[in-house]
């Protein structure tokens, strides 16, 4: 990247992010029809937070952006009541345009204005989408989102994560696809770069499951979604707890005792307690089939909005033969279960890691074990006895020379199959070529030199 380019992705800061965005807000709905599953993986962290039928329930969607957080929210959690925040005026802008229902309500606001601009808990849930990584302080965002919840009430975190081997993934990502699409479709290249980069040195899963929990939420979970966006794309759930915990001292307390216990010493008496950010370590990173807080995942959400599918029913099996067709007709490339078109149903299962729903292929009849053969050569057909009356001695060839061992002779010994005969190996120099009657050659004469 060059240096004018670098400093371009300078200028944007954290307390400034929001304005970025408003620039860029007329493109921003057409860039991420780019990103594969984008939509679908909003939805799926919706209903990871388990709230069920949401009739009755106060939402908060805080980032809300164009809206597309906010209908994945509503698709989820049915006939709640939802708040949409966001701080850019210009995203708000296009959000309000779209078709929505009266539950909805769309604020204004920054996350640390949000008292001055009139919303105020408790909240029966928290969906954050691509807002925590955004943010100048995220432990301290995280802690007025928890004082926003109700007791016992989830918060769902859907954002970038990257560590490890993941991180070349997300480079790789960046190059290929995410930064020209922003150039192309959204306008705003100098937004992405920033984003990039700050993602890239926010740390891992680990690092936003210990922030949560030094935060004060209880139950923090991690799991990742399905697709190219596996291990990149995360939901982070965390409960208020039902006890009031002042600034997460209750959960800081445990993390220390637990990495004590895990080190297998205790630290001294004039020794401070180690800090919490050197008892950050791998955390239990959930699978895409993880529904998280909830008991499964509804159908509905897990409705694809960019899969190319087949040709095929829902199902993903294949059409009944017609009539007058064989019983049995000759197994095809067509018929291979992993080469046949895809339906809907298969193709969002493979997409996002979930159980194949074709169903498995007729186990094959047991056949008859073989006859067990001793030796390792093929037996030979016994032949049949010949006929005494097709079998009588012509006058014209020589009669055949009895092969029965004299009286008293030593049977002569049978030479393994495979073994050669001591001597010299290939036809010897002297040796005429074979001749072409039938008659076999003379071998050579002379005394062999050893």
């Amino acid at each position: 990247m060059s240096g004018e380019a670098w400093q371009e992705s300078d200028q944007i800061r954290p307390a400034t992010v929001h304005r970025a965005y408003g620039r860029g807000a007329a493109g921003f709905d057409a860039f991420v029809a780019t990103l594969p599953g984008y939509r679908t993986h909003l939805r799926v962290s919706a209903s990871r937070m388990g709230l069920g039928d949401g009739h009755g329930l106060r939402l908060l969607d805080v980032g809300c952006g164009t809206g597309v957080s906010t209908e994945a929210l509503l698709t989820s959690v049915g006939g709640a009541e939802v708040v949409a925040v966001d701080a850019s005026a210009e995203m708000l802008a296009v959000a309000r345009k779209k078709n929505w229902s009266p539950r909805v309500t769309f604020v204004h606001s920054r996350l640390e204005t949000l008292a001055e601009a009139g919303i105020e808990g408790p909240f029966d849930g928290i969906l954050a989408s691509f807002l925590v990584s955004n943010l100048p302080d995220a432990e301290h965002g995280l802690r007025r989102l928890l004082s926003l919840l109700a007791p016992g009430a989830p918060l769902a975190v859907h954002d970038y994560a990257v560590g490890g081997r993941s991180r070349m993934r997300w480079t790789t990502a960046n190059w290929t696809w995410m930064l020209p699409m922003a150039s192309l479709r959204w306008g705003a290249a100098d937004l992405a770069r920033y984003r990039a980069r700050r993602i890239a040195t926010a740390g891992g899963p680990e690092q936003m499951v210990h922030r949560m929990e030094r935060a004060g939420f209880d139950d923090v979970r991690v799991q990742t979604v399905g697709g190219v966006q596996q291990h990149l794309v995360h939901t982070f759930l965390g409960r208020r707890p039902d006890e009031p915990d002042v600034v997460g001292e209750r959960q800081e307390r445990r993390a220390r005792r637990s990495a004590i216990a895990a080190a297998g010493w205790r630290p001294l008496r004039d020794e401070p307690a180690p800090a919490p950010e050197d008892t950050t370590g791998p955390v239990d990173e959930g699978g895409p089939e993880d529904p998280g807080y909830a008991e499964t995942l509804p159908e509905q959400v897990l409705e694809d909005d960019g899969v190319e599918v087949g040709e095929g029913d829902a199902d993903g099996a294949a059409d009944p033969a017609p009539s007058g067709a064989a019983d049995d007709p000759a197994p095809t490339e067509d018929d291979d279960p992993d080469t046949r078109p895809r339906g809907h149903a298969v193709a969002r299962a493979l997409r996002y890691g979930l159980p194949d729903p074709r169903p498995e292929p007729p186990a094959p009849a047991p056949q008859a074990p073989a006859p067990r053969n001793p030796s390792p050569v093929a037996p030979h057909p016994t032949p049949a006895p010949p006929d005494p009356t097709t079998a009588l001695p012509r006058p014209d060839l020589p009669a055949p020379s009895p092969r029965a061992p004299a009286p008293g002779a030593r049977p002569r010994p049978r030479r393994p199959v495979g073994l050669r005969r001591p001597g010299p190996r290939g036809r010897a120099r002297d040796a005429p070529p074979p001749a072409g009657d039938d008659e076999p050659p003379t071998p050579p004469t002379g005394t062999r030199r050893v």
